[in-house]
């Protein structure tokens, strides 16, 4: 039995422009934020206002000793003082991702997430 933890939702972006591309990023999420964590948010927000619909497939080993919701990373405040520890993907800057814990199931995720982009680009249009 495959687990899978799904944030993919068929949803419009706030921005005027129609959804009309489809970008599948597949990756195990780690160093993400080596260029910032600005430099990524803000490039996720370009794509989605520009009609981009962003998937991000979160590759996953639940063998692994240190899975990608086991990570935690500080949170360091402004003027010094104690970072606050939060989980790394309660800040994961894309909105659309797949946690992947068995890649046997890899060919069922793309088509749903196939599916729900046609769904989406069709309800828009």
């Amino acid at each position: 039995m495959h687990e899978q933890k799904s944030k993919l939702a068929a949803r419009s972006s706030s921005s005027s422009v129609p959804v009309s591309q489809l970008l599948i990023i597949v990756s195990d999420g780690r160093g993400i934020f080596l260029e910032g964590k600005d430099v990524v948010e803000k490039a996720v927000s370009r794509a989605r206002d520009s009609g981009v619909f962003t998937v991000f497939l979160l590759l996953d080993n639940p063998a692994n000793n240190s899975s990608v919701l086991d990570i935690k990373i500080p949170i360091f405040k402004p003027g010094g003082g104690i970072p606050e520890i939060k989980s790394y993907m309660e800040g994961f800057p894309f909105p659309f991702y797949v946690l992947l814990r068995n890649i046997n199931s890899l060919p069922t995720v793309l088509s749903d997430a196939l599916k729900q982009w046609f769904e989406l680009v069709a309800d828009v249009t």
